[in-house]
């Protein structure tokens, strides 16, 4: 975990390489949650929810605590890094446990932020290499992602949680399946590689939005 930047991955989509490498080095714990979560995004909202804890928790909340960690309690890191899959297990538990009880009182709030950074996520991605924009640009536009998800989200908790899930799992799994064909198939390079997981991620998660929604619709009929 060491020289792990978490700030890089989130922010530039060129590092996805890095992060689809985390997700494979742990595939028999992001591979059941993310089949799971894809499968059945609306069982139940409470198990969705803390499924999605979990995968955040050991996927982004623990190695962001151990850099935290590494830079100023290295002596403590270290005895942390020899027992990665515990401490990652704990951590991840604790979050999810914390996520869904903030939930319902949070949800306009984490919606809020979530759309905010993916908004700015995708803008500063895929435009930024056309166009200059000023700071308050960012603002502006996360602030209105952010307002649309947010209330969204409060309207529509239970299929938001079902997006958000569904996309999630989706991007975890191509991730994972992009990295070992990378590895052992055809090696890309990473611009490639990332616009390759990106458009298919994108390709299952309106896949599987189809279905349920397809689902749904003859149900109803």
């Amino acid at each position: 975990m060491s020289g792990f930047n978490m700030d890089a991955i989130i922010f530039n989509i060129q590092n996805l390489k890095v992060l689809s490498e985390f997700f494979a080095s742990s595939w028999y714990i992001f591979v059941p949650f993310s089949v799971f979560v894809l499968l059945f995004p609306n069982l139940v909202e409470v198990i969705t929810l803390i499924a999605i804890g979990l995968i955040v928790g050991y996927g982004y909340i623990s190695p962001s605590v151990l850099s935290f960690l590494e830079r100023y309690l290295p002596q403590f890191s270290n005895s942390l890094e020899s027992n990665f899959q515990i401490y990652s297990l704990i951590v991840s538990v604790v979050f999810a446990v914390i996520f869904y009880s903030l939930y319902k009182s949070l949800i306009f709030v984490g919606s809020f932020i979530i759309s905010f950074l993916v908004g700015n996520f995708l803008l500063k991605s895929f435009l930024t290499s056309y166009l200059t924009f000023q700071w308050y640009i960012y603002l502006v536009f996360g602030l209105l992602v952010g307002l649309i998800g947010g209330f969204y989200a409060v309207k529509n908790s239970s299929k938001f949680i079902g997006l958000i899930a569904t996309a999630m799992s989706s991007f975890i799994l191509v991730s994972i399946g992009m990295f070992f064909f990378d590895k052992y198939v055809f090696n890309l390079n990473n611009t490639l590689f990332a616009w390759a997981t990106f458009v298919l991620s994108l390709l299952l998660f309106f896949f599987r939005i189809a279905k349920l929604w397809g689902v749904k619709s003859n149900g109803k009929n």
